[in-house]
């Protein structure tokens, strides 16, 4: 069922578009229901015959696999206690079908190493439609596909995977393809013209190119980066930002600024008044104005402050300790040596390590809970981690016969 999971993937950039639009909602249960929640479904139900035939494997043996269940009670809990509408619930609870297709889906070596190359590919070949789109609706990269900061969030997850696939090619011309690849998703990027995206991509080069090549390679393309985008509408974004008495801004950009203090402030209002429960998964807009003292609604455009005042600071500390979890198993992995299939899964291991913290910091911007390639990219960490673990107990293993080993072909932590 490893295909489904790849059509899901490669359909995910365009779940905005109409044509993939099927009803306001299904069966009066799930709202806005596409063509990725029908997949995503009917991969539900697969895994779900997998899972009774006891053909699946252990699922929630890992920390983050038991973290989300944990987040997913709260939000339960908050939104019953808050009399949150049953549609706030489907859109977390909605994730529960990923897990499992992803978990069962991803179990060998093979499987993860086609899924990554799916993902290392997607938004490559999204890059030109969204271009066309960018030319039509005369805006920043992401207008008539997506919103251009959710765009961003969502390139800082790939952008590091066609790096980590390079890193291990043997050819010339592989090597320079993904390089390209990559160089194409961090312009697009920077085409998005969003700050929080490139402050992620900031951080996301920073360690990753640290944990590779060590920090003189590391301010070096801190600097390169720099350097790139200040000729761009995102340079001057950004510069008007850091210097409000200098140039004057973009239209917009003044009161986009002021609009996110106002929420920030509000939000920790908010989190005041309800810090265990919050006030219901999906109602910060409903109380914007009344904390913000704006006179328009809004979400709280903060990942982290819409999650604490929506459904308490502890549903915010499992979210929290699942993504460090995620990040420490994946950082672990990647120390791991030994043969090509261990280097493999190192260099991805790395590079999604990498994209969770580029995301991560891209969150204070916008509310990325929702957005679907972080999730599949999470389940995706809890592959790794198990991959990792048979490895190391393949090569611990006794045998009859000793043979001596060496370095590259036994895993071992660096």
């Amino acid at each position: 069922m490893l295909w489904l999971l790849l059509l899901m993937v490669m359909v995910m950039p365009f779940e905005m578009s109409p044509y993939l639009y099927l009803s306001p909602s299904f069966l009066g249960v799930i709202p806005d229901f596409t063509v990725i929640k029908l997949l995503g479904m009917v991969g539900f139900a697969w895994a779900l015959l997998k899972v009774l035939a006891r053909e699946s494997g252990p699922i929630f043996e890992s920390p983050q696999a038991r973290l989300f269940v944990g987040f997913l009670i709260g939000i339960v809990i908050s939104a019953s206690l808050n009399e949150s509408a049953f549609a706030a619930i489907i859109k977390y609870t909605v994730f529960v079908f990923f897990m499992p297709i992803v978990l069962i889906s991803v179990r060998t070596h093979e499987d993860l190493r086609r899924i990554m190359y799916a993902l290392g590919l997607t938004m490559v070949i999204v890059i030109p439609y969204a271009i066309r789109q960018t030319i039509r609706f005369a805006g920043p990269m992401g207008v008539g596909l997506y919103e251009p900061n959710y765009l961003a969030a969502n390139l800082l997850l790939f952008i590091p995977i066609p790096l980590a696939i390079a890193s291990y090619q043997t050819t010339l011309w592989k090597r320079c393809w993904w390089l390209a690849a990559s160089v194409v998703l961090a312009m697009g990027l920077v085409m998005t013209s969003s700050r929080g995206g490139f402050l992620g991509l900031l951080t996301a080069s920073l360690i990753y190119v640290y944990r590779r090549r060590g920090i003189r390679a590391a301010i070096g393309v801190f600097v390169l980066l720099i350097l790139a985008v200040l000729p761009t509408d995102l340079g001057r974004r950004a510069g008007a930002t850091l210097d409000p008495d200098g140039a004057p801004p973009p239209p917009g950009l003044e009161q986009s600024n002021q609009a996110h203090t106002a929420l920030f402030w509000g939000g920790l209002k908010m989190m005041h008044d309800a810090p265990l429960f919050g006030v219901g998964p999906q109602r910060f807009k409903d109380y914007s104005r009344r904390y913000s003292g704006l006179k328009i609604a809004y979400i709280a455009h903060n990942t982290y402050l819409e999650l604490a005042s929506e459904a308490g600071l502890p549903v915010l500390l499992l979210f929290l300790l699942m993504c460090l979890t995620a990040i420490v198993v994946l950082g672990r992995v990647a120390r791991l040596e030994g043969g090509q299939e261990v280097r493999e899964l190192a260099a991805w291991a790395e590079a999604l390590r990498s994209g969770i913290i580029g995301f991560g910091v891209a969150g204070f911007f916008i509310s990325a809970q929702f957005e679907k390639f972080f999730w599949v990219v999470m389940f995706l960490s809890i592959v790794i981690g198990r991959l990792a673990q048979q490895h190391i107990a393949a090569a611990e293993a006794p045998v009859a016969a000793p043979l001596p080993t060496t370095a590259s072909q036994s895993p071992r932590f660096a």
